[in-house]
């Protein structure tokens, strides 16, 4: 027997009776490929995926929510298809419109960021703070805050100093409690 949590209820089925050697090539392929995204996302497992996704997991664990949102950003083979598809958060919260982000000169460390808040946007959300995650090459910065907040609707700030060279930055807005947050947009830098 084992014990399969679904929907947030456990439930109890026969154990499959699979030998190693009945997998078929597209089963394979799948497994292959999960196991890729899982080691992607294990990365998170005590940063981004505590503090965000466990939060907004409703009928499963925030990491299973975290790879079951990335999982389109990967190939068949389990590579990384497109940076800009992955999200490193997900929330309620509204994003800004009209949101942009830029180095301040080639090769420079500092970005230049800059938004419309909505008219009607909650006095409240104008405390909301601007993070980042950076990335290069498959490696990738830990959460950090930018400095910013909402109100401000502009600013700057410079890039942490691990990974070198980034390629890719994802900025998302976190309430002052950080028991909110905006989905992540991907910029390329």
């Amino acid at each position: 027997m084992v014990f399969v949590q679904l929907d947030g209820e456990t439930y109890m089925r026969v154990a499959p009776n699979r030998k190693k050697n009945s997998w078929t090539p597209k089963q394979l392929l799948h497994r292959e490929r999960f196991k890729l995204v899982n080691s992607f996302c294990t990365q998170f497992r005590s940063s981004v995926i505590p503090l965000i996704w466990n939060l907004m997991a409703k009928k499963m664990a925030g990491y299973a929510l975290f790879l079951k949102t990335n999982m389109p950003a990967f190939g068949l083979n389990g590579s990384l298809l497109d940076p800009k598809m992955l999200q490193f958060s997900t929330g309620k919260l509204p994003m800004p419109q009209q949101f942009k982000a830029e180095r301040t000169a080639i090769d420079a460390t500092s970005i230049a960021v800059s938004w419309q808040n909505d008219p009607y946007l909650d006095a409240q959300r104008l405390t909301d703070e601007l993070m980042m995650i950076v990335a290069s090459n498959n490696k990738y910065s830990y959460l950090t805050p930018t400095g910013l907040v909402r109100g401000t609707m502009d600013g700057s700030f410079e890039l942490p100093a691990q990974p070198k060279a980034a390629t890719h930055i994802y900025l998302f807005f976190a309430s002052t409690d950080k028991k909110d947050y905006t989905g992540s947009v991907c910029f390329e830098i």
